[in-house]
């Protein structure tokens, strides 16, 4: 075991180098998502569960988490691998957060912490955590079909749901090495049922649907 271990460090270690030789830049804390990305993403979450009964108190507090944190790891984002576009996406975001929340828009608000929620989920992926990102995106993916359906975009829930099949593609192969047949069935399940609601144009079940997606998605999770 012992040194099955320190080759698994060498092997890290020069894949490192290679990537460092190359011109291809890594986290100075390769595999440890920084609290501060932790932080952005759980309070976006919050705001999400919060924003629909207007708790605005709550919601005006964890708008400020986010920022603070923001401030704290934008510094390091570059040296970290952060493309300016990502950097770019979540300062746009979070901007729209300050403006939907400041007005009390309750879509808005849950949009724009959607979308803080995407652009943190490709910061995360920059430190390969043990939860696939991928999965990190079916979560976002499967909020959005929820929010296209509020907003009565069809068009848009359907993209939403493609990117959903196409996400859950990437990841269908480590989720089973990992001995999770019966929630990938689940959540192959849901999608049908999705695809279904969607054509059918049902935005009560679709919603539902998309919803038990979500739980689906936390089982996801706790198999790494």
């Amino acid at each position: 075991m012992k040194n099955h271990v320190q080759s698994l460090v060498w092997l890290t270690l020069i894949a490192i180098i290679l990537l460092t030789a190359c011109g291809v830049k890594t986290p100075s804390n390769l595999g440890v998502v920084p609290n501060s990305l932790q932080t952005i993403e759980a309070d976006a979450e919050d705001i999400i569960d919060f924003a629909p009964i207007g708790n605005w108190d709550k919601i005006g507090t964890d708008v400020t988490g986010i920022e603070n944190a923001w401030k704290s790891y934008q510094p390091k984002a570059g040296k970290d691998g952060a493309s300016r576009e990502i950097q770019d996406a979540l300062t746009s975001a979070l901007t729209q957060l300050e403006t939907a929340s400041t007005a009390k828009d309750s879509a808005g608000t849950m949009q724009a912490s959607n979308n803080i929620s995407a652009a943190v989920v490709e910061l995360f992926a920059l430190y390969h955590p043990t939860i696939p990102a991928d999965i990190g995106r079916l979560d976002v993916l499967e909020r959005q079909v929820i929010l296209d359906v509020a907003a009565n975009d069809y068009s848009a829930a359907r993209t939403s749901l493609a990117n959903t099949k196409s996400d859950w593609e990437k990841v269908k192969s480590s989720v089973l090495e990992h001995n999770g047949q019966e929630v990938a069935a689940d959540f192959e399940a849901s999608l049908t049922e999705q695809e279904s609601a969607l054509d059918a144009k049902d935005e009560a079940a679709l919603t539902s649907e998309a919803k038990n997606a979500l739980e689906i998605v936390d089982a996801l999770e706790e198999l790494y």
